[in-house]
């Protein structure tokens, strides 16, 4: 009896800190809300469990603006790629059921895909490493709008007519939306039901989530919609978000108490097992270089200043989502918002910061700072070319290693190794490759969990190029059937880019500068790189690597 009287003797005495800890993190909700929302604007959601307790629920905003209809905690928003975890426990669902087999592959469930020349599996559908590029990027390049109505049967022809693998599945990680448009096929093919009544009859209708949906065909109704929202110069504009109504990868929609369901769930799993959830938050493949890839079944597993987070982001027209488990902490943190450009991401790192703040580590602290000599720093100097036409160039200066970039302020580099540098500014590392005759002709720059390599500009006079009455023309893909143009402007070479690529990524009318041989640089887009007949005429290029599209092959027509 005495240690329950103590025990909630502690507890009352906990209330008001608990308390006064919430009033504070109000505090700072409500003010990146004056930033980024208003009583007359688009908003966001936020609410956060401990366990199975709600500890906050916040609605900023409007849902909708033509009838000034505020954002309660029944309003549903699109949750874009968040929705991919959602479809990857629906795949493991059926594998526990013995329905289906994760290393089949994916042709043994969609016959009528082609042959890619290797092996493309389920599992690799699931942890982006099929090779296949994404969709939206190859929409995009396509010069089909994203606004244009588009449903997964579309994503799925655009699949199959686009071949060209990013990589040799299983060898590397590159997020891509054409995995997620097949397993949401392969949950219809394997179980007979569309996609959205599977998920909204075996997932969210059990836990009670009865204001959850799939947006899986166009024109569905979905109660207390949001309509979705971007920035336009000084105003707010309205983005056309039911036109597109492909499964798997996005487009499902949940409200802010559904949401709070949802990550309670995840403490106290009812429909999945406790062995599905163990294997969503456990590193489950190796890449082709042996490392563990800490994207799992549609999440990403990463630490923040050394607490350990399980999360996901999403973004599409109109909307902004990010859900974050802190397994560690019991702590679930769910933002969605109906405006794209609001930064659900700043606002669960505030959240966070604000809860956790007495277990993260001083990051500054856990740097390693050694002396190199001036003799030492000497071999990494030099210019360093990257695979898209980037160049940064280390010098040594009294004794310091910096790095230039140009129209940048100079950086001054901090060696953790004899080979490892990293940046004070720039959450970056650089790592040069030292060979066994002691010289460096190599780097490799890691930012954003990603490796990028680089080599040493030698100072040997680039090889000659084509010239520019050589590449001038017509040049057209068959697979995504759409032409781009190399032009003159102002008697340079310019590759005319596809309306779309105008609309979404700003870039229209791109020089070309030579690099070296039949590679050029085309400003913002990366290299491109010519090809050859037999006789030695220009007869096609090849754009290297735009994010999660590489290779992209075009044919000269004329």
């Amino acid at each position: 009896m005495k240690k329950l009287t103590a025990l909630l003797s502690l507890m009352i005495l906990a209330l008001p800190i608990i308390a006064q800890q919430n009033q504070h993190l109000e505090f700072k909700i409500d003010s990146l809300a004056n930033i980024y929302s208003g009583p007359e604007a688009p908003g966001f959601v936020l609410g956060i469990t401990k366990g199975s307790e709600t500890i906050l629920e916040k609605s900023y905003g409007m849902m909708n603006l033509d009838y000034q209809m505020p954002i309660t905690e029944k309003t549903t928003f699109n949750l874009a790629s968040v929705s991919k975890h959602i479809t990857a426990i629906a795949i493991l669902k059926l594998e526990e059921e013995g329905r289906l087999d994760l290393d089949d592959p994916i042709q043994k469930y969609i016959p009528d895909l082609p042959d890619y020349g290797e092996k493309i599996s389920l599992r690799n559908l699931m942890h982006h490493t099929s090779g296949l590029g994404s969709t939206d990027n190859i929409r995009l390049f396509a010069g089909i709008s994203l606004e244009t109505p588009w449903t997964t049967e579309d994503d799925i022809d655009l699949i199959k007519n686009y071949r060209v693998l990013n990589f040799t599945p299983g060898d590397e990680y590159l997020y891509s939306n054409a995995g997620y448009v097949l397993l949401a096929k392969i949950v219809e093919e394997v179980t007979g039901m569309e996609f959205g009544n599977y998920i909204e009859s075996q997932i969210f209708s059990p836990l009670g989530m009865t204001n959850s949906f799939a947006y899986s065909k166009a024109g569905k109704t979905i109660p207390n919609r949001a309509s979705g929202y971007k920035k336009a110069g000084n105003s707010i504009a309205r983005t056309n978000t039911e036109s597109e109504s492909v499964s798997g990868g996005t487009n499902l929609y949940m409200s802010l108490e559904d949401m709070l369901i949802w990550g309670r769930h995840f403490y106290q799993p009812r429909i999945i097992s406790a062995a599905i959830k163990d294997r969503m938050v456990t590193p489950a493949v190796k890449l082709a270089d042996g490392s563990d890839l800490n994207y799992t079944y549609g999440l990403n597993l990463t630490e923040i200043k050394g607490v350990k987070v399980v999360s996901h982001s999403g973004g599409t027209m109109g909307f902004s989502a990010y859900f974050s488990w802190f397994p560690e902490h019991d702590l679930f943190i769910g933002v969605a918002a109906n405006n794209q450009n609001i930064s659900t991401a700043t606002i669960t790192k505030v959240v966070a910061e604000s809860l956790l703040a007495d277990y993260f580590e001083d990051e500054k602290a856990n740097d390693v700072v050694i002396a190199l000599g001036a003799d030492q720093l000497k071999k990494f100097e030099g210019a360093y070319s990257m695979d898209d036409g980037m160049v940064l160039t280390f010098k040594v200066k009294e004794n310091s290693l910096f790095l230039l970039i140009p129209d940048a302020p100079e950086f001054e580099m901090h060696a953790e190794s004899p080979n490892k540098f990293f940046l004070n500014e720039i959450p970056a590392k650089s790592e040069f490759l030292i060979g066994s005759d002691g010289k460096v002709d190599e780097l490799i720059w890691h930012q954003s969990g990603k490796e990028f390599p680089g080599k040493k500009v030698s100072g040997q006079k680039p090889l000659a190029g084509p010239s520019t009455e050589q590449i001038l023309g017509l040049y057209t893909n068959p697979d995504l059937e759409v032409n781009y143009n190399i032009t003159l402007q102002n008697n340079e070479p310019i590759l005319v880019m596809p309306k779309t690529i105008k609309t979404y990524l700003g870039l229209e009318n791109l020089p070309l500068v030579h690099l070296d041989g039949d590679k050029f640089k085309v400003d913002k887009l990366g290299i491109i790189e010519f090809s050859r007949d037999i006789r030695k005429n220009i007869n096609g290029f090849v754009i290297k690597d735009v994010g999660r599209l590489r290779n992209i092959p075009f044919e000269k027509t004329n």
